[in-house]
């Protein structure tokens, strides 16, 4: 339904064009909910400015459901595209109340019938009883439900969605995640996400592309994603642990090796032997933060009951099933 190809966004600047976003390609079929992920100043959010048509391209192409939007020189205009857009401060109007808000695209329909898309978008974020409610008078989680439903309301094509959660607490963020690939799943609204944070991504996406400096590293589901991660900086970045020469672990396998916490096991006989830097209590056990020999700090998972003091010295096996090799 959505097809990214190939795209190149730049900027002018004193010593050339500074790339942002360079070669990208991604695709997502009706329905479906892609997510963008990765660290401050990838280009992801430049991505998604392209796709809604706020930024030209100077190479590649966007198009939807087969019709042409972006190409080099060649730019629908945002309002043509048929595409609805939710924003990081969700930028809703202060003096308008929550059913204008909802309704401010849908200006050309009849009253009536503008009337009763506001009532029914309303009721599906489950906010029936706040139409006549202002910006000002609602929680961080009640304004995103307005943006989602005004967003909603035209009922576009694709709906983007730049950092949605970031303004939420920890614990809103993670009941409206899953609230919302459930709304977005009821309508069969094709979707993209911008975020970076996995925990939303792995919440909210049926497929990931983790991005760093412009590009696309992998695409894939979240399990994928954890288990086979492609390149050491998607391994890196996608749950706990870190990549790290083979030497260092005692393999003789050359290249670089994925360590996540559970792979690093207490035992008497282990050949490994670790200086332990702190100890935190996560429930039901502890996370040792471990000096290997070669200096590399590491993270291990405690068992429930042992009781390892810094500065201590801690016998290790490596748990090799599982195991992730880089060349």
């Amino acid at each position: 339904m959505l097809a990214v190809r190939g795209i190149r966004v730049a900027y002018p600047g004193p010593a050339g064009p500074r790339v942002v976003v360079d070669g990208l390609s991604l695709a997502l079929a009706h329905g479906e909910i892609g997510c963008l992920l990765g660290p401050s100043g990838c280009g992801k959010t430049t991505v998604l400015r392209a796709i809604a048509g706020f930024e030209p391209l100077q190479a590649g192409s966007i198009l939807l459901d087969g019709r042409p939007l972006s190409s080099a020189g060649r730019t629908v205009p945002p309002e043509l595209r048929g595409i609805g857009m939710m924003f990081q401060d969700y930028a809703l109007f202060p003096h308008l109340d929550v059913a204008a808000n909802v309704g401010f695209g849908l200006s050309r329909r009849p009253r009536r019938e503008r009337e009763a898309r506001v009532a029914e978008v309303l009721q599906l974020v489950g906010l029936p009883d706040r139409a006549d409610a202002w910006p000002h008078e609602l929680s961080g989680g009640q304004q995103q439900r307005v943006a989602l439903a005004r967003a909603l309301a035209p009922s576009p094509s694709l709906l983007l969605l730049d950092e949605p959660f970031s303004n939420l607490d920890n614990d809103t963020r993670e009941h409206l995640a899953a609230e919302l690939r459930s709304i977005l799943r009821r309508t069969g609204t094709t979707a993209l996400l911008v975020t970076h944070d996995q925990a939303e991504a792995f919440a909210m996406a049926d497929a990931i592309g983790v991005m760093d400096q412009g590009r696309i590293l992998q695409w894939a589901d979240a399990p994928t994603l954890y288990a086979h991660p492609r390149d050491p900086f998607v391994a890196g970045f996608i749950g706990r642990g870190c990549v790290l020469p083979a030497e260092a672990l005692g393999l003789d396998c050359g290249g670089r090796v994925l360590l996540r916490p559970d792979r690093l096991l207490p035992d008497p006989e282990g050949r490994i032997r670790a200086e332990v830097v702190a100890v935190s209590f996560r429930g039901p056990g502890r996370v040792a933060l471990l000096r290997l020999a070669g200096g590399q700090v590491v993270e291990a998972d405690l068992p429930a009951g042992l009781e390892q003091p810094p500065g201590s010295t801690l016998a290790l096996r490596l748990a090799e099933d599982g195991l992730v090799r880089f060349p």
